[in-house]
């Protein structure tokens, strides 16, 4: 079986090209004919590749290999490219997607990427279907209605409006918008988007990234408004855009005041009244109106070793709330398929459903799916241990009984021992100190400035986070970076740091009501001479905080077992535990 992953899409938005790739599917189109006749022969330079295309085109054949349409990223020597410029074509999407820079660098065809991305989309969005035991795609009976449509033509844009109203990524977003009082920004959707709590689905808070944008250098405001969102974040923009050709949304412009003058801000959707009839009477009373949601199991999960496993379960929660409202049978069904994860897990696998985009009402003990969905199959997979992060799931699932906290924080667990997601643990952390804990939280995102700072009137606390698989030890040059923090805002001198990032902090507190701390996922070693030589540099006293006490302390805020005030009484240069 091939394992791939669609039904989420970050990067094409071009209707028109989307409509070239379905295209190729169709024998009978001008496209397919044009890339029969003349494109392979004209930009795959691979005498074996193109020979054999040609040889399946001639033949009008209407279903292809994932690589194939894909391909893969090859110079003209078939070796790896050193730049991504010197890549040449060898696949039918690559020759079929104009790229935005043709008509300067005469380059004809795009990459491997693109081609996977604009697959994904047409994947999507039920106009070309996947068989995951051959890897071969052919074209969908919706696909074929695209496919013959004319160009531009109101036609094709019902066809659209139909596909994207079965998706349920965009129903949710519609859905979201709908209910908002006002227009919101990528973030505010993101948020409320997807699987929270996985890889996958992170979603950065719309306040603390505002916030960093009126307070940025000119750099980083350039880096925030183009390269710095959350993977549900980049889902909700690229939908929403979609959903703004086909009249459903609008966007509009913002403008921030900031340290460097009033910029352009973060751009808003709202829902138009033609998108407000659609999702009402999509979900409405008529079943005439309403249009089955469209799905199939790699929609469930997208990254993760066990992904497999997750899409699984949450394949066979669907199918068993079609038959049953009662989560207690729920539960007891899916035990008897041998899924037995904790009802936790259950519980949070509904609530990503339905920010999926799934509508699921739950009500005591009776869970009742509200959506026909398209039937859709089940890989037979043996779901063994391996497939499952068996530690990992129980220690969230704990969390999850202990704490109360939204899984979004839970990811957290999951989150400080990746270093390659250092970027979501600072966001992801300085959101739950604003929101759960209830400090002041500032993301200032490094660059001679610490990661974050948090406070209140009383004190503040320099921060620093260490995403790490094997957990944070002891380093010098990490502990100068720290002093450094320190010793800024001790001295304050626009002259050694003329970014005065320490301006955020309440202008009340006293100057010995400072502290320092590092949180990471565990701490190893000898790190406890850190925490005492930082002190020792700077007579400033400091804490370590690991992630299951930085979640444990947000819950002991919110039910009053532990106060702000009290917090600076930890700060002991040692590890920190609220229990």
């Amino acid at each position: 079986m091939i394992s791939r992953t669609y039904g989420w899409v970050q990067n094409p938005s071009d209707f028109s090209k989307l409509k070239l790739v379905v295209q190729l599917f169709d024998a009978t189109s001008t496209h397919y004919q044009h890339v029969k006749n003349d494109l392979v022969k004209q930009y795959i330079p691979f005498d074996d590749i193109a020979t054999h295309l040609l040889n399946k085109l001639q033949k009008n054949c209407e279903a292809f290999t994932y690589l194939e349409l894909v391909g893969t990223s090859k110079d003209i020597t078939g070796k790896s490219p050193k730049k991504r410029s010197e890549a040449v074509a060898d696949s039918l999407i690559q020759i079929t997607i104009l790229p935005q820079s043709a008509q300067t660098t005469g380059k004809k065809w795009t990459d491997n990427w693109t081609s996977d991305g604009y697959l994904r989309w047409a994947l999507s969005l039920n106009f070309v279907q996947h068989n995951r035991e051959t890897d071969v795609c052919s074209l969908t009976s919706l696909g074929k209605e695209f496919s013959i449509s004319p160009d531009n033509s109101e036609e094709e844009l019902a066809i659209l409006r139909k596909a994207l109203l079965s998706y349920p990524p965009a129903t949710q977003i519609l859905s979201l918008l709908n209910s908002a009082t006002k227009p919101v920004t990528k973030f505010y959707i993101g948020n409320q988007l997807g699987f929270s709590g996985e890889k996958g689905f992170t979603s950065y808070d719309e306040e603390l990234m505002l916030d960093w944008f009126k307070t940025g250098t000119i750099e980083e405001q350039k880096k925030i408004k183009t390269d710095i969102e959350g993977t549900s974040d980049k889902y909700a923009r690229m939908i929403a855009s979609w959903l703004t050709k086909v009249g459903f949304v609008t966007k509009e412009s913002t403008k921030v005041a900031t340290r460097h003058g009033i910029k352009a801000g973060f751009q808003e959707f709202k829902i138009t009244a033609r998108g407000s009839h659609a999702i009402k009477q999509t979900h409405g009373s008529s079943k005439n109106a309403r249009i089955d949601k469209f799905l199939t199991w790699e929609f469930l999960a997208v990254d993760g070793d066990n992904r497999n496993y997750v899409r699984s379960r949450r394949s066979y929660l669907l199918k068993l709330l079609e038959e049953t409202t009662s989560f207690a049978q729920l539960l007891d069904k899916m035990k008897q398929l041998g899924f037995h994860d904790d009802s936790a897990i259950i519980e949070n696998d509904l609530i990503g459903l339905t920010q999926f985009g799934i509508r699921i009402e739950r009500s005591g003990n009776q869970v009742i799916l509200k959506d026909k969905l398209v039937d859709f199959s089940i890989p037979a997979l043996n779901l063994t241990k391996e497939l499952k992060h068996t530690e990992m799931d129980r220690l969230k699932a704990t969390y999850m009984k202990k704490t109360g906290l939204p899984m979004k924080y839970i990811e957290l667990l999951e989150i400080a021992f990746d270093g390659k997601r250092n970027r979501d643990f600072e966001m992801v952390t300085a959101d739950l100190f604003k929101h759960v804990y209830g400090f002041n939280s500032v993301l200032l995102g490094g660059g001679r400035k610490p990661d974050g700072v948090i406070f209140t009137e009383n004190f503040g606390v320099i921060i620093d986070t260490k995403a790490y698989e094997n957990g944070y030890s002891k380093s010098i040059s990490q502990e100068d970076e720290m002093v450094r923090y320190i010793e800024d805002n001790q001295l304050r001198d626009t002259v050694r740091n003329p970014i005065e990032w320490w301006n955020h902090f309440d202008e009340n507190i006293q100057p010995d009501q400072f502290y320092f701390l590092w949180i990471s996922g565990k701490f190893t070693g000898q790190f406890h001479e850190q925490l005492t030589s930082t002190y020792n540099r700077t007579s400033s006293k400091g804490a370590a905080l690991n992630v299951e006490q930085l979640l444990i302390g947000a819950h002991k805020v919110q039910t009053g077992d532990l106060s702000l005030e009290e917090i600076p009484s930890y700060m002991t240069n040692e590890e920190i535990s609220w229990e």
